[in-house]
């Protein structure tokens, strides 16, 4: 079973325009179309999409497809955009996704080495979660990642680059700071971890049980409000050793090594879809990345 594009830009249709006339109208083709591309998805998968009536609205099964749709036609126009352009002479594009550690420690110096180089190139640089980095690359968003590996990487290339670790953090101003300095398992066990997005358990199954280890699992894209949080005692993160040693906000923090779980060490570099010709515009910012730590 496939779905066919024609079939995911009508059901996206229906949903952002609110009703299968709309979509129609935005479609440039009839409503019977429309009507017939969502049914075709429907008995595809052998569930309901859309509960009909008054005011449309997505089953779970809907937005689940909503979401891998956006993702599809998204990146087909950015695909046609970038023919496009270069059909009609101009630059190439650079499509990156990095995390936050990387953004604030070697993004400013690669892209402005980057830039002297390449100056024509156009540059789409994204921070994400690690997780969705991954899934960005997978889906076709943008041609390199550049973050953390996870322990199954089969499905990329991968140039690795350089070696990091994580350690869980606890600030003095926690109400249990003093015995989780201790390495205190049930004080653990009663504050929420504080992390950009948990490993999805299919990629890294060395942590899967990483949130029983806490209360709960507060999911915070911010770096810098991870650290505020921290600080003012609302959980505990892990935070890379270099933050750790250079930002002053975390000049305080205690580092939790009396746990099993108090550090993980991670490998940190490039991948790319496996079997992808890289542009020459990637080829280039891999090339300036090995220059960069002398590999």
């Amino acid at each position: 079973m496939r779905f066919e594009n024609s079939e995911l830009r009508a059901f996206r249709a229906v949903i952002e325009e609110g009703g299968f006339r709309r979509a129609a109208e935005s479609l440039h083709i009839s409503q019977s179309a429309v009507s017939q591309a969502v049914a075709g998805l429907e008995n595809k998968l052998g569930t309901p999409l859309i509960r009909r009536g008054k005011d449309l609205r997505l089953t779970d099964a809907g937005r689940r497809l909503f979401d891998h749709a956006f993702e599809v036609l998204t990146g087909e126009q950015q695909t046609l955009e970038d023919i496009a352009q270069l059909r009609q002479g101009q630059s190439e594009t650079l499509s990156l996704a990095l995390s936050a550690s990387i953004n604030r420690f070697h993004a400013p110096g690669l892209t402005s080495a980057y830039y002297r180089e390449y100056p024509q190139v156009r540059m789409q640089v994204m921070e994400m979660p690690a997780r969705n980095i991954i899934y960005a690359v997978l889906a076709g968003n943008v041609e390199l990642g550049f973050g953390p590996f996870q322990k199954d990487m089969q499905a990329f290339a991968t140039v690795p680059l350089y070696t990091d670790s994580r350690h869980l953090v606890v600030s003095p101003g926690h109400p249990r700071f003093e015995e989780m300095k201790q390495g205190d398992a049930d004080a653990l066990k009663q504050t929420p971890l504080i992390t950009s997005a948990l490993d999805n358990p299919d990629l890294r199954p060395s942590i899967q049980r990483l949130r029983d280890q806490f209360s709960t699992v507060w999911e915070v894209s911010s770096l810098q409000l991870r650290i505020h949080m921290v600080r003012e005692g609302m959980g505990v993160a892990f935070i890379d050793r270099r933050l750790l040693e250079e930002h002053p906000d975390c000049a305080a923090f205690h580092i939790i090594d009396d746990v099993s779980f108090g550090s993980i060490d991670k490998q940190v570099g490039i991948y790319y879809r496996a079997g992808k010709q890289l542009s020459r515009a990637a080829t280039r910012f891999v090339a300036l990345c090995e220059s960069h730590w002398n590999l």
